[in-house]
């Protein structure tokens, strides 16, 4: 679909992770949903978002097999979110601080409690609920950056992280943004809901990638036909 994903191992991205920790820019990282490459087709700021990322870790296996390039490992540490939790304990080991962004607070104390059960040692400059910020969404930044937090941790749902991110990232003075939207620390919930989503997302996308191909070849065949 014309946006590069990073198919790294965990081990690699996280290799990445500790590159990131010690620079002096924000260095941006996110887990991509099929969702969220189904928006970037119609949404040109998920889309830009997405495609400027330092670091875009596939967040679910129905990528790696859509895109046909599934392999036991990365299948195995996608469907896990293997890469979620070694983020986090790499963050604990080096002592940053985290600032969870929120759409609401319910879903806010729910990820830190699971936050704090798994990593306990984890450090906590602060968190918002957007769904508390009545005016001007710079009081948002203006307190998250009073923390001075080393990471801020993004759990708003796409769209509306991609574009919260997109107006505000150079008013941003973390080192890491990691949008983690609407995944866990554990994944996604398995169950019967799960599965169907799932199913219609993973139908969407093929359809998204096919219409997309078929465009390209378009524009080649147009391409040439206007050189002869």
């Amino acid at each position: 679909m014309g946006i590069e994903l990073d198919n790294y191992t965990v081990r690699e991205a996280v290799m990445q992770i500790e590159t990131y920790l010690s620079d002096d820019m924000l260095n941006t990282v996110e887990s991509v949903s099929m969702r969220m490459l189904i928006e970037s087709e119609n949404d040109p700021v998920v889309r830009g978002v997405l495609s400027s990322l330092d670091l875009a870790v596939i967040g679910e296996k129905e990528i790696i097999q859509a895109a046909g390039v599934p392999t036991m490992q990365r299948m195995q540490e996608t469907d896990e979110n293997d890469f979620t939790y070694e983020f986090f304990k790499r963050i604990e080991r080096n002592k940053k601080s985290v600032f969870l962004l929120g759409e609401t607070e319910h879903r806010l104390a729910g990820i830190k409690r699971e936050l704090k059960e798994t990593f306990p040692k984890l450090v906590f400059a602060g968190e918002y609920a957007l769904e508390n910020c009545v005016g001007d969404l710079e009081a948002v930044i203006n307190e998250m950056n009073a923390m001075t937090p080393d990471v801020i941790v993004s759990i708003l749902p796409t769209p509306l992280q991609e574009h919260f991110f997109a107006e505000h990232k150079d008013k941003m003075s973390a080192t890491i943004w990691y949008g983690m939207g609407e995944f866990g620390i554990h994944g996604r919930k398995n169950g019967i809901g799960s599965f169907f989503r799932n199913r219609m997302h993973l139908g969407k996308l093929k359809n998204s990638m096919s219409k997309y191909q078929s465009q390209k070849l378009e524009t080649t065949e147009r391409g040439e036909d206007e050189a002869q």
